[in-house]
């Protein structure tokens, strides 16, 4: 049988700045909406999704051709009391849920054409309520999306939730890993984001990429992913080392510059 390569990132389109985690002055933030989305607009993103805690903030006088903004929340999934409990990013969105269980959570939201991302999963707030364990993750369906890095929580623990969800999930249901900066004030703003593969701005245009993985997370470099003939090749602005690393999490090359090219043997289950 071929070797088939599934590559996310083979489709037409240019990569964007997209942030999908955020606060204003209508939750917990600093700034206000409309002064938030400039300040990401004059950053050189083209696509914002704000999520205040358990409600909707609607800002879209800035939108344009090159500029779009994204409804979101984040709802507290609540344990014993209201506002105890982990968070969850609900994307493409029009209210908070403020009931349900994760999982009521999640298919209410698919069903309305949302997109999940559990937020800062090793994040100890809320009186220590506030992180994913690793047993819940695995049993929940239909997310799509895990913050592996975000400045309040712990991105290497983070990392090992998402690598044991890849695992668990498998190649038919992937679970995507998104950096954010979960800004609240200034010093945590522009610290992290994600790069989409877009054809045009618009809300199908994002939403397609983040279903189907055509992106990447960055606090900095950018990135170009191939596959062709059998191998993946990358290239990461600034890099020193490249580490090629398959679904046990076990390396399976080390190239000690910024750019680099693995020949895939098959059994890997999938390479990062």
């Amino acid at each position: 049988m071929p070797l088939t390569i599934r590559n996310p990132y083979g489709v037409s389109g240019e990569y964007r700045k997209v942030q999908l985690h955020c606060h204003t002055t209508e939750s917990d933030g600093r700034f206000r909406p409309h002064e938030l989305l400039e300040m990401y607009r004059d950053a050189g993103y083209s696509f914002v999704c704000i999520t205040d805690h358990n409600r909707v903030t609607r800002c879209e006088e800035l939108n344009s051709r090159e500029f779009l903004a994204i409804p979101g929340t984040e709802d507290t999934v609540s344990r014993f009391l209201r506002p105890l409990g982990p968070h969850m990013g609900r994307l493409f969105v029009d209210a908070p849920l403020r009931q349900g269980s994760p999982q009521e959570r999640i298919d209410r939201t698919l069903a309305g054409a949302g997109i999940v991302s559990l937020c800062h999963p090793s994040w100890n707030g809320n009186l220590w309520t506030g992180s994913w364990n690793l047993r819940t993750i695995e049993s929940l369906r239909g997310f799509h999306l895990l913050e592996i890095w975000n400045p309040h929580s712990d991105s290497a623990q983070d990392a090992r939730h998402w690598t044991a969800a890849l695992r668990h999930r498998g190649p038919a249901a992937p679970v995507w890993g998104v950096a954010v900066d979960d800004c609240h004030r200034l010093d945590q703003f522009n610290r992290g984001w994600i790069m989409a593969k877009v054809a045009n701005i618009s809300v199908l245009d994002l939403r397609r990429a983040l279903l189907a993985g055509a992106f990447y997370a960055s606090t900095g470099p950018s990135a170009d992913f191939r596959a062709d003939g059998g191998s993946v090749y990358v290239a990461l602005s600034g890099a020193r080392q490249i580490r090629f690393i398959d679904a046990e999490g076990r390396m399976r090359l080390e190239v000690a510059s910024g750019a680099g090219q693995y020949r895939v043997e098959g059994n890997e289950g999938y390479i990062r």
